[in-house]
């Protein structure tokens, strides 16, 4: 049950409360996640009086209406960009458009579309991409720099994770909102090794998986280790947040003792003073639900872009067959379980709970998410799996 209680340390008639600092760190490996960190980035981006203080005032301390301001600014870039997006869609053949193209070619979101970019999230997609292509274009970085090879690139974005998750547990809130900067910052070395992968590789804009080759296996690897490193931290965060012997003496009266001593639930709902607490399982189970979430998200994607690719982006001899397989490509079904992977996808439900780390609402989110979200990205699975059957049949693959 998750019930309120009191420290061991404390009484009702007052006594000497358990100090915080005293608290063990419930998995002692772990200690890294569980000690603060170091302050200075705080006191630089929040509370200093120096110019970036100022820039801390207007959108750290007022997140909730700058993260509206930004939310309603970014659903419409999306939306826009989105359009663009699916009207040159409706005129390419994704089988010729998906080749590499010429070094010199700037980078484009609407062009060499294929399976994989269709699918991608919108932030990675017209944000975190063009701003990394961008990066190696003018910088040439991945030409003058070639001893710095994409795994080097993974191997940093992996340490920004677990650096990351470190911001994410602490106590302050805007220690997590670094944490969330910190973390973005690992999303776009992310895109970046693929661009630097391809300027290297000779592949400039061919956006496909390479399976089966040792920097693919590398950078799923990372990926989902940073994942793990922030999801660690969210953990460590809610059971210093609900942990028990950081409460204050509460009072009582004497419904309220009774309902403590008859041991009646309260959900983790305070009851008088009492903060509420809940067991350290309960809320591991909470924030492993959302991780089996992101497990999940991400490899049912990358299964069915695998799937889709081998289904749609690849040649056909026939004419007839291969005008069929257009029309099936840019059918509305196809199109609308495109779109549906774009907002389920891992990196998709990543940057869905930065956004209550920012505004402070990790645990309402966890909560509303727990058990509905997995259904959601089972079932898409499991419709695009027959969706896919349907369409080799019809194309006779």
């Amino acid at each position: 049950m998750t019930e309120p209680r009191l420290s061991p340390d404390s009484s009702v008639g007052g006594g000497k409360q358990r100090s915080a600092a005293c608290v063990l760190c419930p998995c002692p490996q772990l200690t890294a996640y569980w000690s603060p960190p170091p302050s200075c980035c705080r006191r630089v981006c929040c509370e200093g009086p120096s110019k970036m203080a100022l820039l801390g005032s207007g959108v750290f301390r007022d997140a909730k209406s700058t993260c509206i301001f930004l939310a309603v600014l970014l659903l419409a870039y999306y939306f826009v960009m989105d359009i663009i997006l699916f009207m040159r869609f409706r005129t390419v053949d994704i089988v010729q458009d998906s080749q590499a193209g010429d070094p010199s070619e700037l980078y484009s979101p609407f062009t060499h579309l294929s399976v994989k970019s269709l699918m991608n999230d919108h932030t990675s997609q017209y944000i975190i991409s063009p701003s990394a292509e961008y990066f190696d274009y003018f910088t040439h970085f991945s030409t003058v720099f070639s001893f710095i090879t994409p795994n080097i690139i993974s191997f940093t974005h992996l340490f920004l994770g677990f650096l990351s998750g470190k911001f994410v547990a602490s106590e302050n809130l805007h220690d997590r909102r670094i944490g969330v900067v910190i973390f973005q910052v690992r999303t776009w070395l992310d895109a970046f090794d693929g661009v630097v992968y391809r300027s290297q590789s000779n592949t400039h804009l061919q956006f496909q998986s390479v399976r089966n080759t040792a920097g693919y296996y590398i950078d799923t690897t990372c990926d989902a280790i940073g994942g793990v490193f922030l999801s660690f931290g969210i953990l460590f965060y809610l059971w210093k947040r609900f942990d028990p012997y950081k409460q204050e003496l509460p009072s009582w009266n004497k419904a309220q003792e009774a309902g403590v001593k008859t041991g009646l639930p309260s959900n983790g709902h305070s009851l008088g003073g009492l903060r509420e607490t809940y067991s350290k399982k309960y809320l591991f189970w909470k924030v492993f639900c959302y991780g089996l979430c992101l497990a999940c998200a991400g490899k049912f994607w990358d299964l069915i872009v695998g799937d889709f690719k081998d289904t749609l982006q690849v040649p056909i001899k026939d004419p007839e067959t291969s005008q069929l397989q257009f029309q099936l490509c840019h059918s509305t079904t196809t199109v609308f379980i495109f779109y549906l992977w774009r907002i389920l996808e891992g990196q998709a439900l990543l940057q869905y709970i930065l956004i209550p780390i920012c505004l402070d609402k990790i645990w309402e989110f966890l909560n509303y998410t727990q058990y509905i979200l997995l259904v959601i990205i089972v079932g898409l699975y499991i419709i695009s799996l027959l969706y896919i059957r349907h369409l080799r049949t019809l194309l006779h693959l």
